[in-house]
């Protein structure tokens, strides 16, 4: 009897808490009066009372609360701020000193909105002391000046689904417009503030190979069509074609370990004999002083990430990345090696995580519109001058981060490179030290 009288009790609580926002504040006040009379014990008023919670919070995820107007259950909003102090060294700087120090913020704010079931569309803004692809940091100088706001996104995202389209719909993303880059990346090859342009699509297959004895298993493929520039009254306009298709497995039961191989080719649509916007003057170029070499870049990319080392719980993992021009005579590779211990994205109080690699990039491996901005390249004909994110460069890199407060991470980070070949070879070489704190909202 008792139990009935629980049941009943519970399900009239939930009830309640769904009808509207006068009843859900009532609940802990009714909870509390049956406790006191005996009719529920602490431990089953506590179950009741979690267990709306958990409901609740699973039909506003779902957008199926009544308790919340029904536009607000269609966005989400998401944001960071970051700050950052940070000190370059080097006989290369750009200002002509050997010494820079400086502090720098980031601030993002993204939307996205449910348009109809499986449609999307989303905006985010951030700031940056210019319109440059490869930064949203805004320096701070000019006595306390406003900052621009830039547009960092602006896409639409079709998420199919159809009968037809099982079991793949769940899997299957369309982007069009300044989209999150849709591949499998490093650093290498891609600066992680770069948002593409044009159109993309990305597809996962479902775990399968387990009914086989093997471990499970996915097959993925990536694509993207990417505008470089556009020119009024020419037929050729510059494009970045990427492909790439990888596997997702489960391999080395005991350390829980999970295997992540890409292979991708990106070629680049009509750039020899041209110069890109942003470019920072290092890939090789000829006598107007334009790009010499078309670019057709083969990219293997491997992750492998394990939660234990034999029966130790100790996050850690091991990351490579070849890339190879095949349109270049020489000076056309590049190679990135790396590993971490620790929570591979501290969030929670008390994570925390060491990463080190080590990267190599000939002059003509990549777009030098294309890598890791704080990763210094140089300029060879120029000297051997130093240029964020360029290529002919080589060095390491090495970091360390703690989460302070839940989605609250310190983070120090140190960069070291040389030129792989230099007109001046001479003290060439560039430092780069920041200290961030970050926040996500």
């Amino acid at each position: 009897m008792k139990k009935k009288l629980f049941l009943a009790f519970a399900g009239l609580i939930m009830t309640l808490a769904f009808c509207g926002k006068s009843f859900a504040g009532e609940v802990d006040i009714l909870v509390d009066k049956l406790v006191e009379k005996g009719i529920l014990t602490p431990v089953e008023a506590q179950i009741i009372l979690d267990e709306t919670k958990h409901e609740v919070a699973k039909e506003l995820a779902k957008g199926e609360a009544s308790t919340a107007p029904e536009w607000t259950q269609r966005i989400k909003v998401k944001g960071d701020v970051r700050f950052r102090t940070q000190y370059e060294s080097g006989k290369h700087i750009s200002s002509g000193s050997h010494h820079r120090l400086r502090e720098r913020i980031r601030a993002r704010l993204g939307v996205e909105g449910k348009v109809v079931d499986s449609l999307y569309g989303g905006i985010r803004i951030a700031t940056g002391s210019d319109d440059d692809p490869r930064s949203t940091n805004q320096t701070l100088t000019d006595v306390f000046e406003k900052w621009d706001i830039w547009f960092d996104q602006g896409y639409i995202r079709w998420e199919p689904k159809a009968d037809w389209l099982d079991p793949i719909q769940e899997s299957t993303k369309i982007w069009l417009g300044k989209f999150p880059n849709p591949f499998v990346t490093t650093a290498l090859m891609w600066d992680g503030d770069i948002n593409p342009e044009g159109i993309g699509l990305q597809y996962i297959s479902p775990a399968f190979g387990s009914r086989y004895g093997m471990r499970p298993i996915q097959l993925y493929g990536n694509f993207a069509m990417m505008w470089l520039d556009e020119e009024s009254g020419s037929d050729w306009e510059q494009m970045l074609f990427g492909y790439q298709g990888g596997v997702k497995m489960d391999v080395f039961e005991d350390w829980g370990s999970k295997l992540d191989l890409a292979l991708g080719y990106y070629t680049a649509a009509n750039v020899k004999g041209k110069t890109l916007e942003w470019s920072a003057g290092t890939n090789g170029l000829d006598a107007s002083g334009n790009l010499e070499h078309d670019f057709d870049m083969v990219d293997i990319v491997l992750k492998l990430d394990n939660k234990r080392i034999f029966d130790l719980e100790m996050p850690h993992g091991f990351y490579t990345d070849f890339l190879w021009n095949v349109s270049a005579p020489k000076d056309n590779f590049g190679w990135l090696a790396g590993t971490y211990i620790g929570k591979k994205k501290p969030k929670k109080p008390g994570d925390w995580k060491l990463y080190g690699e080590y990267r190599y990039l000939q002059e003509d491996a990549v777009l030098d519109v294309l890598p890791d901005s704080d990763f210094y390249g140089y300029d060879y004909d120029g000297g051997g001058s130093g240029v964020g994110g360029g290529t002919n460069g080589q060095g390491f890199v090495l970091g360390a981060n703690y989460a302070l407060l839940k989605n609250t991470v310190l983070g120090l980070k140190y960069y070291y490179t040389d030129p792989i070949k230099s007109g001046d070879a001479h003290n060439s070489y560039m430092s780069l030290l920041q200290a961030d704190v970050s926040v996500k909202f």
